[in-house]
């Protein structure tokens, strides 16, 4: 299993996150694209934050199948962050999750069941 960290790509860079050295996922989220409502983050960003965290910790090629997100508090706008930490992991799939924190508090679950890809050749 290797330990380098893989860096955040496409979507995830456009909404701003970044991956620190402890694994842990971070936002700041307060461009427009972020938000819904009066200085609440949007329920996708929190989602997305979640699943990449979840990703990470999976350490290896994963694709998600199936995934479930528990929304426990709004965000408010800010720094959020997400750490992810593996509950499963076979040949095949792996279930993993991130939780997504504004501040010190807990905002959202995300349990995520991820294909593993198989390296070509």
């Amino acid at each position: 299993m290797t330990t380098a960290k893989r860096p955040i790509y496409d979507f995830n860079s456009w909404l701003g996150m970044r991956l620190l050295e402890d694994g842990t996922v971070e936002l700041e989220a307060r461009a427009p694209e972020h938000q819904i409502g009066h200085e609440m983050v949007h329920l996708a960003v929190l989602t997305t934050l979640g699943e990449v965290a979840a990703a990470h910790a999976a350490d290896c090629a994963v694709v998600p199948s199936a995934l479930t997100v528990n929304f426990l508090r709004p965000a408010a706008i800010g720094r959020l962050t997400a750490k992810g930490r593996v509950l499963t992991k076979g040949r095949r799939l792996c279930t993993a999750e991130g939780e997504v924190f504004s501040g010190d508090k807990l905002v959202a679950k995300v349990t995520v069941t991820f294909a593993v890809m198989q390296p070509s050749g």
